[in-house]
């Protein structure tokens, strides 16, 4: 497990976090990944969450806002809106999966790996305020 991956695992020991996160290390990766899966509840959806971890600099919560979403009939609406997102938050990139599913990426940049709990918690806030506003308006322009 790469070192960031244990600190932020020491940190939820530390807390006494249990049972929110399943965490799941790669095999063979050279970059030794670990994934942290949970989920956030906006407005009573459950939405499949996972932050990532392995030995860069970086690190990644990812969020799967919707699968599957582009239609014919909502194409223009959503890419309108997620540009429109991709411009007005900086912490944010929304974008479109392989599969057409909704994804929202946060970067965690940290060069110091202690504190890397308590910046996923921060964000995880950030993550959940931002779409208890926004989550509404995305679902309306992929359903119409």
């Amino acid at each position: 497990m790469n070192q960031k991956a244990e600190n932020f695992k020491a940190y939820l020991d530390e807390k006494k976090i249990e049972g929110v996160f399943a965490i799941e290390e790669i095999e063979n990766d050279e970059w030794e990944t670990v994934l942290f899966r949970s989920q956030v509840d906006i407005n009573g959806n459950k939405l499949p969450t996972v932050v990532i971890f392995d030995k860069s600099v970086y690190g990644i919560m990812r969020v799967l806002i919707a699968p599957q979403v582009l239609r014919e009939d909502n194409e223009m609406a959503v890419l309108k809106l997620l540009n429109d997102f991709n411009k007005k938050f900086k912490a944010f990139k929304y974008y479109l999966d392989d599969s057409g599913s909704l994804v929202l990426d946060i970067c965690l940049v940290s060069s110091d790996e202690k504190d890397v709990g308590d910046m996923v918690y921060a964000m995880f806030d950030v993550i959940i305020q931002h779409l208890g506003e926004s989550y509404k308006e995305i679902m309306k322009s992929i359903w119409g």
